[in-house]
């Protein structure tokens, strides 16, 4: 026997659809887990960059982790055989294909907390902080200078390198998203002003001011990529920050 909704005209049951859909929408618009949803493709993406992303988060990769972030890591698998991986990781996707949402929901179930700063520690800066008080403002000025942009601040601080937001992270994957891209941000900074201070003249003209000067942003640079595995996040509650360790 027909439904109700069966028995109704074509164009009705057109309109009943479009307006349930519309509803269904609108609901979705409002679930923070549907807006951090973009927020986790952001990550994919810049996973998946090899011009950007230098960093190993796999400690923070569950086993129902989405493909992208698996297939990342798979090599760091003890004794590695791929076609039993591959076999896995198809039957498991396989398996979970109809309930993508669970499995990401570990990157975009909002925080209990509110952070809205990342601190990178370097070695380096630190000695510069403690060796002159002066010191730590002249490196802003001199390579953080004009780093405002659409509310997030990037500069060096006692401890490193930080980065502060206006509004506080949503998710882990916006975390992991600004932990990966002001890392790489730092990198780049530092590779072009070693760059632009042996492009001023002959390396072995350089006076001894200016060499001194490239060969401190070598040491800073070298710390930085040297420790490229986040091991764990610390949250300071009463700074509103993060401390990713790097190992």
């Amino acid at each position: 026997m027909p439904s109700y909704l069966d028995m109704l005209p074509e164009d009705i049951i057109t309109h009943v659809y479009r307006m349930l859909y519309k509803s269904i929408l609108n609901d979705m618009k409002k679930d923070t887990t549907y807006k951090n949803l973009s927020i986790f493709h952001k990550l994919l993406e810049i996973t998946k960059n090899p011009y950007i992303d230098n960093l190993n988060y796999s400690d923070f990769v569950v086993s129902s982790c989405i493909d992208n972030i698996v297939e990342k890591y798979k090599y760091y698998e003890i004794e590695y055989d791929e076609d039993m991986y591959y076999n896995k990781l198809l039957l498991y996707n396989y398996s979970l294909h109809n309930t993508s949402l669970y499995y990401k929901s570990y990157y975009i179930k909002p925080l209990d907390i509110d952070i809205n700063k990342i601190e990178l520690s370097n070695f380096f800066i630190y000695n510069l902080y403690n060796n002159d008080n002066n010191g730590i403002a002249l490196f802003n000025n001199t390579y953080f200078a004009d780093n405002n942009f659409r509310g997030i601040i990037k500069k060096a601080n006692k401890n490193g390198f930080i980065l502060e937001k206006e509004e506080s992270f949503r998710c882990l994957a916006e975390l992991l998203y600004y932990i990966i891209d002001f890392y790489d941000f730092i990198k780049q900074i530092l590779y072009m002003n070693i760059h632009f201070i042996e492009q001023m003249s002959d390396i072995l003209n350089l006076s001894s001011e200016k060499t001194k000067e490239r060969d401190f942003l070598i040491d800073v640079l070298n710390f930085h990529s040297n420790h490229r595995y986040i091991e764990e996040l610390i949250y300071e509650i009463d700074n509103n920050c993060v401390n990713p360790q790097l190992e």
